[in-house]
């Protein structure tokens, strides 16, 4: 269905939108360049499919797997998901605004350059996933894992990550990245090492 769908809005040069996409399994599809409007993906795997350059406007991906897909240079407004796979998805310059990311995983994703306005990730797993070079002023994190994440020259300054995990992030040797950042006392100790103190 997706595919015909997709053909048709390639031929007509128009967008999709007021769409619900179900239980459908998709390979090296050309999904780029496109505009998604109300479109519901619900229960569908992606594999090797490129969403370069797409917006998303008030679309939903409910239990899915884009792992590996690429989403480059991508627009989300309004948009939100949930129970989601997309472990290795290539994020970099994507643009998150007024998103509700919740219960999904996206280790080894690659975030670098996204730019996040009143936006939550809760639930989440973004473990050992690259978030350099980004803007997270407006990320609202809650119970998400960021262990080993790469936020090489990222400002943290207003972020709230106390109860997030933060063990073995990366930031520069300067550690102006961490100024401002918000913690709870305990996970003060997983930053020492950063310091390259040792704690006894």
């Amino acid at each position: 269905m997706l595919e015909q769908q997709l053909h048709r809005a390639r031929t007509e040069e128009r967008d999709l939108e007021d769409l619900t996409v179900e239980g459908e399994q998709l390979s090296g599809l050309d999904l780029s360049h496109l505009e998604y409007t109300r479109v519901r993906f619900h229960k569908c795997r992606f594999e090797r499919c490129d969403f370069s350059k797409a917006s998303f406007y008030e679309t939903v991906f409910e239990g899915c797997d884009f792992s590996n897909c690429s989403f480059l240079d991508t627009v989300w407004n309004k948009s939100s998901i949930s129970d989601c796979k997309g472990e290795g998805g290539k994020f970099i310059s994507s643009r998150w605004k007024d998103c509700a990311l919740t219960g999904s995983t996206f280790r080894y994703g690659n975030f670098s350059k996204s730019q996040w306005t009143r936006s939550t990730l809760t639930d989440c797993d973004l473990r050992e996933a690259a978030m350099a070079e980004a803007r997270v002023g407006g990320m609202e994190p809650h119970h998400t894992s960021f262990q080993r994440v790469d936020f090489f020259r990222t400002p943290l300054k207003g972020l709230d990550l106390s109860d997030c995990q933060i063990e073995g992030i990366t930031v520069s040797e300067s550690l102006q990245e961490l100024r401002g950042l918000r913690i709870n006392p305990g996970q003060a100790a997983d930053l020492v090492p950063l310091m390259g103190v040792q704690l006894l």
